[in-house]
């Protein structure tokens, strides 16, 4: 509005405002230009915050590959503070998909893999167990939504069998009961004699010695030299 004001008063005084008038469509030109990004970033948080997909105090995970806690909200940038306590600062037209962690509910998802001749009914029953220890639990009850599901044999592979379970817990609780589940589960199959966790181990490649390949070398062939 200045700048048309101006252009406009310096018009009636009898001044030729030609040159200046190309001169502010160039600088326009290239303001329009310039300014490209920063629309795209302002226009793509206007929609990210309408439709309400992240908000301060949530756990995302952008595409970027940053992941952190919402601290703030710009007009053009979103503000993140990884587990290590860094701050990262994003556009919002840098961010094309966004995982919301702290929506509604999340799921403590278990898998144990067991030696084959592991009493597969017993180790059920572990699983059982140390998920109803986490159930009457004071200070980890309060994460669960729901009771363990235990879905059982989930595959076989040269290591073993795998078990899986879950817990239905409050957005942020699944990684305290997973870690949980993890220590009482270990202590359970520590004292069973009929369970056994599986384990891998590197396969050996067994190769000749150096020294005999050196002596196989440096031996003449003696058929080659007594014809």
């Amino acid at each position: 509005l200045v700048v048309i004001c101006a252009i406009t008063t310096m018009a009636n005084l009898g001044i030729n405002v030609a040159p200046l008038l190309a001169g502010a469509g160039v600088v326009g030109l290239a303001i329009g230009f310039g300014s490209q990004q920063l629309v795209q970033d302002v226009i793509t948080g206007l929609f990210i915050i309408i439709e309400d997909t992240l908000s301060i105090g949530d756990w995302v995970v952008l595409d970027s590959g940053h992941a952190g806690t919402v601290e703030g909200l710009t007009i053009r940038t979103l503000r993140l503070r990884d587990g290590k306590g860094f701050v990262h600062s994003v556009p919002f037209g840098q961010i094309k998909a966004v995982t919301n962690q702290s929506r509604q509910f999340a799921y403590a998802f278990f898998s144990v893999q067991f030696t084959y001749d592991t009493d597969v009914d017993r180790a059920v029953e572990l699983i059982r167990e140390a998920g109803q220890s986490i159930r009457d639990d004071v200070f980890l009850k309060y994460n669960l939504q729901g009771p363990l599901e235990v879905f059982g044999v989930d595959k076989m592979d040269l290591n073993g069998v795998v078990l899986t379970a879950q817990f239905r817990t409050v957005s942020g609780g699944q990684y305290a009961v997973s870690r949980a589940f993890n220590q009482r589960l270990k202590k359970l199959v520590d004292n069973c004699e009929s369970v056994h966790f599986a384990q891998t181990y590197p396969q050996q490649v067994l190769l000749a010695p150096r020294t005999a390949l050196k002596q196989e070398a440096a031996e003449p062939d003696v058929k080659t030299l007594n014809p």
